[in-house]
């Protein structure tokens, strides 16, 4: 079977836990945000706030704030990696679907992201710190809405790993 370039994209993307400290350019940072706004959204509401953080102090206010409301992290772990962005994903809080229409867009920046040789890691650990009532005033966000997720974006400063063995057990069919 030959792949196509969508397909190619899907089964070589992965997950980046090591960055070097420069910024990723601005173009690539647009076109990136430029595909997260085309991602699925309940409804086509596009019911969803991107918070680009560039600013290492408030990263790592972030993580304080995440261990200071109950996250747990192994203590080697940096949960942003040193990535120098971070891509903060926001939904109203009286939305349904606000997490599912932010883990839908954070899937195209990952995409996208792979794109441009640019990497990425969809960071859930931290969001505990991101609900922090002193660090949402700090993110900026839209009034009522609330931080489902985020996303580390910055070039790689590793190899990709090898993909992991896939599962054989986990598809059945109803006909």
């Amino acid at each position: 079977m030959s792949l196509n370039h969508t397909m190619e994209a899907l089964l070589s993307r992965r997950t980046i836990r090591a960055y070097r400290p420069e910024q990723i350019s601005e173009e690539e940072l647009a076109e990136i945000l430029h595909a997260a706004k085309y991602a699925p959204s309940s409804h086509g509401l596009q019911a969803r706030h991107f918070t680009v953080v560039q600013n290492k102090q408030l990263m790592n206010d972030m993580l304080s704030a995440a261990l200071k409301n109950g996250a747990k992290f192994t203590p080697t772990h940096v949960p942003f990696y040193d990535a120098p962005t971070v891509i903060i994903l926001s939904a109203p809080q009286a939305s349904l679907y606000g997490r599912e229409d932010c883990a839908c867009a954070i899937m195209n920046i990952m995409l996208a992201a792979h794109e441009y040789g640019v990497g990425t890691c969809y960071i859930c650990s931290a969001l505990a710190g991101l609900r922090d009532e002193e660090i949402m005033k700090r993110l900026k966000l839209p009034d009522h809405y609330l931080p489902y997720g985020c996303v580390t974006v910055g070039y790689p400063n590793e190899n990709a790993p090898d993909p992991k063995e896939r599962r054989t057990d986990d598809i059945n069919f109803i006909r």
